[in-house]
C-alpha cells in the first residue's frame, strides 16, 4: 500500500457520495442528476440536483440540498427542470426552476406528496403520482363511531380489516392508501387543486406521457383475480376524458416500460405469469400501443434482463431505452457477473453486446443524435459515475468523479476472481477481496446474496471494501440459483440449502487453498435469502467461528403466514403449498433452518427490520428464541421503522450501525473476545510508547 494512502473504513460511509437518476437534456449537451448523501448531525438523507456539461466535463449544483431533492425532469424546450423536493413540510412536492438559475417555484402542495412527474410533450402539463387514502381496510363500525363522536382525534390508529393475501406490501406498507395519476398545469400553484385521472383500490405507477401527447402510460394490477398474482399490465389513460385501456393482457408481470420515439411501440421488461419463473428469467418484450401479439425480443440472448444495484444506494435509472429512431432497444442484462448493455432491433433478431470491460451498468439514455450512450455504472474500485459508450459498442468511459476525494485517500482492494467446481461437477465463480494490509492468514467472511434469483456483481461493494480495511478477507460467490449464468443454472434443483450450500462450501475451500486465509477464523453473512443460508449453513457445519444473519429466514411455514409475497412464492419454491399434502409438510420443514437449530454452536447475531414484511421480524425471533432455550449464544437486534433492505429504508445512523455492529460481532469471534477495544488499547499504548 503506498504510504500516502490509508484503508477505507466504516466512518468513510458518512463521506461517499450516490449519484442516480440521470436525466439527458433534449438537446444532448448537459445531463441533469441527483448527488445523495447522508447527514450524521442529522440523521437525514439529503440530495442535490446537479448539471454536467458534457463538452467541457464541468458539473455545477443546481439545487441546494438541504433536503431531499430528486427526480429531475427536463421541460421539452431544455430551459426548466421539474423536480421533487420534500423542502416545504417535509413532504414530497413539485417544483420548477429556470436551468439558468433562480429560486425553484412550488407546483403541488398534495396532501400525502407527489412524486414520478413527468412533462407533456408540449410543456403545458404535469402528470404525476399521489397517494388517495381509502377505506378498505377500515372496520365500517369504527368509522361510524368516530363520525359520532366528533371530539375524537380522526387520526388516532385505526382498526384495520384484512381479508386479502394481498393487505401490505414490503418497503409500501398497508394498502390503507393508493397511488394514482394525476395532472395539473406547468404554471401552476400549490392551491390549484390537480386534476385526478385514475382511481380505484390498486395502485398506478410509472405514468409517462406518449410522445404526441394524446394519452398517458401507466403500470397497474386491475385483473379481477389481483390478490392471486402480480400482473403490472401497462395502461393508458387520456388527460383529457379520464378514458382508461388497457393495453396489454392480464399473462405478464411487467417491472418497467419505455415508449418507443414514434409512439406506435411499447417496449417492456417482465415474464409471463407471476411467480411461475421465480422472478429469475425476464426478457424484453414488445407490444404495439393500439394493441396487438406482445412480442419476445431478446429471446435469443439466454440471459436475464437485470438492474445492477450496490449495497450503499440504489442507483434510480431506466435500464432500458429505445434509440431515437424507434429501431433499436437497448437494455442491461446480466452476463455472468456483469451487467453488459445490449441492443436489439424492435422486432426482434439478433442481440449485439454493447459494452465490455469490467464497467458494470446499472441505466441507460441514448444521446439525440443516436451515436452515443449516456450510462449510469460503476466499477470493482469505483462508486457508480456517469459513463458514455459509443451505440456500436466499446468500453465505457467515465465522464463525471463523484467521489475523486474520497477515493484520493484510499487504497481499494480488487477483487480476485476465483472458479471452482461445486455439487454435480458445475463450474461456479466467485471473488475474494483480501486486505490491502495483512500480516500472515486473515480472517475471512462468506457473504451470501439474497434471492435466491439474484447474483453478486464484481462492483464496488463499500462492505467489502471497508471489511478489508480492518484486515478481513471478503469471499463474495454466485451458487446456482444465480442469475447470469443462463435459465438452467438459476432454476437449476438443489437450491435453499442442498447443491448451493455445497457450492458455497466448495468455494470457501477453494478460497483457503489460494492461500493466506487462516481457516480457523471464519464468519458467514448474508442478507434476505443470504439470511436464510447463513441460518442453514451454521446448522449444518461447525467450520464457521461467527455468523450474522440479516432479514433472514428460519421457518418456511411461517413465512407463508406472515410474509407479503410468501403464501403464493413458496408453494412454487417447493412444489405446491405446505398443507396440501403431509409430504410438502415434511419439505417445507426439511427446507427450514429452524429444523437443525439444535446443531448450532456458532455464535450468531440476527438484525432484522422491525417493518420488514418479505422476511418479517418473527423469522428471527424463532431463531432467538429456539437458540436461547438451548443457552446458546445469540442475540437480536431490532431495527425501527426500516423494511427489507436496511441501507435505503433505515435512518442513516442504522444503515451505518448495522454494518458496524457485524464487523463488531466478527472482531468479538474471530479476532477474540472483545477484539475490538483490545486492539484499540494496543494501539494506543503502541502510539504513546512511541
Amino acid at each position: 500500500m503506498t504510504s500516502e494512502k490509508r484503508p477505507l473504513t466504516f466512518d468513510d460511509y458518512w463521506k461517499l457520495k450516490a449519484l442516480s437518476d440521470m436525466q439527458l437534456a433534449p438537446d444532448g449537451r448537459t445531463v441533469a442528476y441527483t448527488v445523495g448523501r447522508l447527514d450524521p448531525e442529522t440523521d437525514k438523507d439529503t440530495s442535490a440536483i446537479w448539471l454536467l456539461d458534457l463538452a467541457s466535463g464541468e458539473s455545477r449544483q443546481l439545487t441546494a440540498g438541504e433536503a431531499a431533492d430528486s427526480q429531475p425532469r427536463w421541460s421539452p424546450d431544455g430551459s426548466k427542470l421539474l423536480f421533487v423536493s420534500t423542502r416545504h413540510e417535509g413532504k414530497p412536492q413539485l417544483f420548477v426552476m429556470p436551468v439558468a438559475g433562480g429560486e425553484p417555484k412550488r407546483l403541488t402542495g398534495m396532501e400525502l406528496g407527489a412524486t414520478s412527474p413527468d412533462w407533456s410533450p408540449d410543456g403545458k402539463r404535469i402528470c404525476f403520482l399521489s397517494t388517495v387514502k381509502s377505506e378498505g381496510q377500515h372496520v365500517a363500525l369504527e368509522t361510524e363511531w368516530l363520525e359520532g363522536h366528533s371530539k375524537l382525534d380522526k387520526e388516532s390508529p385505526r382498526l384495520r380489516r384484512q381479508t386479502s393475501l394481498k393487505s401490505r406490501l414490503d418497503a409500501r406498507g398497508y394498502y390503507e392508501n393508493f397511488a394514482h395519476v394525476f395532472l395539473v398545469d406547468a404554471d401552476a400553484s400549490p392551491e390549484v387543486e390537480p386534476k385526478q385521472l385514475t382511481d380505484g383500490e390498486q395502485d398506478d405507477a410509472d405514468p409517462q406521457w406518449a410522445p404526441d401527447g394524446t394519452s398517458i402510460a401507466f403500470m397497474s394490477n386491475r385483473t379481477a383475480n389481483a390478490e392471486f398474482n402480480g400482473a403490472g399490465d401497462i395502461w393508458t389513460v387520456d388527460p383529457d376524458s379520464g378514458e382508461t385501456r388497457r393495453v396489454t393482457g392480464e399473462d405478464f408481470t411487467i417491472f418497467g416500460y419505455v415508449w418507443a420515439p414514434d409512439g406506435r411501440t411499447l417496449s417492456f421488461f417482465g415474464f409471463p405469469e407471476w411467480f411461475a419463473h421465480g422472478f429469475s428469467h425476464m426478457h424484453v418484450y414488445t407490444v404495439p400501443v393500439e394493441g396487438g401479439q406482445v412480442q419476445d425480443i431478446s429471446s435469443q440472448l439466454d440471459e436475464s434482463v437485470t438492474a445492477v444495484y450496490s449495497d450503499y444506494d440504489l442507483p434510480i435509472a431506466r435500464n432500458m431505452a429505445w434509440s431515437p429512431d424507434s429501431s433499436t432497444v437497448y437494455f442491461v442484462a446480466d452476463v455472468r457477473s456483469y451487467g453488459r448493455v445490449f441492443a436489439v432491433g424492435r422486432d426482434g433478431g439478433p442481440v449485439r453486446q454493447v459494452t465490455k470491460g469490467d464497467v458494470q451498468v446499472s441505466g441507460i439514455a441514448p444521446a439525440p443524435d443516436g451515436k452515443t450512450l449516456l450510462l449510469l455504472a460503476g466499477e470493482p474500485t469505483r462508486p457508480f459515475d456517469l459513463y458514455t459508450v459509443p451505440a456500436s459498442g466499446g468500453v465505457p468511459s467515465p465522464i463525471s468523479d463523484l467521489n475523486r476525494d474520497l477515493l484520493a485517500e484510499v487504497e481499494l482492494a480488487t477483487p480476485e476472481q476465483l472458479t471452482f467446481t461445486g455439487a454435480d461437477g458445475w463450474e461456479i465463480e466467485g471473488w475474494l477481496i483480501r486486505p490491502v494490509q495483512a500480516d500472515g492468514p486473515v480472517p475471512m467472511i462468506l457473504h451470501i446474496h439474497g434471492g435466491p434469483y439474484g447474483a453478486y456483481h464484481t462492483m464496488f461493494s463499500f462492505q467489502y471494501q471497508a471489511l478489508a480495511g480492518e484486515g478481513y478477507a471478503s469471499l463474495f460467490i454466485n451458487p446456482r440459483g444465480s442469475t447470469g449464468y443462463g435459465p438452467a443454472f438459476t432454476k437449476a434443483e438443489g437450491i435453499w440449502g442442498e447443491k448451493d450450500f455445497v457450492d458455497l462450501m466448495a468455494g470457501v475451500d477453494a478460497a483457503i487453498a489460494r492461500g493466506g486465509i487462516d481457516s480457523g477464523r471464519l464468519g458467514v453473512t448474508g442478507v434476505s435469502y443470504g439470511g436464510f443460508m447463513t441460518n442453514w449453513t451454521i446448522g449444518h457445519t461447525h467450520r464457521f467461528a461467527a455468523a450474522v444473519s440479516i432479514n433472514g429466514v428460519s421457518n418456511l411455514i411461517s413465512m407463508c403466514g406472515t410474509s407479503d409475497v410468501s403464501a403464493l412464492w413458496l408453494k412454487q419454491e417447493f412444489g405446491g403449498p405446505f398443507w396440501e399434502s403431509p409430504e410438502l409438510t415434511k419439505r417445507f420443514l426439511y427446507h427450514s433452518p429452524l429444523t437443525y437449530v439444535g446443531n448450532v454452536t456458532t455464535p450468531l447475531l440476527l438484525i432484522q427490520s422491525e417493518n420488514d414484511y418479505r422476511c418479517p421480524i418473527e423469522q428471527g425471533e424463532q431463531m432467538l428464541m429456539a437458540l436461547r432455550a438451548q443457552d446458546k449464544t445469540v442475540e437480536l437486534i431490532r431495527v425501527p421503522n426500516a423494511s427489507h433492505v436496511v441501507f435505503l429504508t433505515g435512518v442513516p445512523r442504522h444503515r451505518y450501525l448495522y454494518w458496524v455492529l457485524g464487523k463488531d460481532w466478527f472482531d468479538r469471534y474471530l479476532k477474540g473476545e472483545g477484539g475490538a477495544e483490545l486492539e484499540k488499547v494496543a494501539e494506543e499504548a503502541g502510539a504513546a510508547v512511541s
